[in-house]
């Protein structure tokens, strides 16, 4: 099943009542799913996948560049500019290591890790 950006939208509110502790993990992957439609192991690596990008924390598991732009934007507006640098780190983190199986490298999700750290300079 296609994540679509409704989809991220909706597991990122929840997921940040997980980052806040209102919610488990496990209650919030079952939120997700209720909510937005996305399945329980999608909804599980979304929450995953965002929490490691508050914590500036390596991942494994990959969503679409939609999602992953969407959650960078998302926490630079809502948590600021330290919580957007560590979640910027954490995705380059993973750029690395996805760069390591031997699958490829992520080039979309470098250009939009590049873009944005580009907008930094910027601003």
């Amino acid at each position: 099943m296609k994540i679509t950006l409704e989809m991220s939208k909706g597991a990122y509110e929840i997921a940040k009542d997980i980052y806040f502790g209102k919610l488990t993990r496990n209650e919030g992957k079952i939120k997700i799913n209720g909510v937005t439609g996305m399945n329980e192991g999608s909804a599980q690596a979304f929450i995953t996948i965002f929490l490691a990008m508050m914590n500036g924390e390596e991942y494994k598991r990959a969503f679409n560049n939609e999602t992953n732009k969407f959650l960078l934007e998302s926490i630079r507006r809502d948590f600021g500019q330290e919580s957007f640098n560590s979640a910027l780190n954490a995705v380059q983190k993973h750029i690395n290591y996805y760069s390591t199986l031997g699958k490829g490298n992520l080039s979309g999700l470098q250009q939009i890790v590049d873009e944005l750290r580009g907008s930094l300079v910027q601003r």
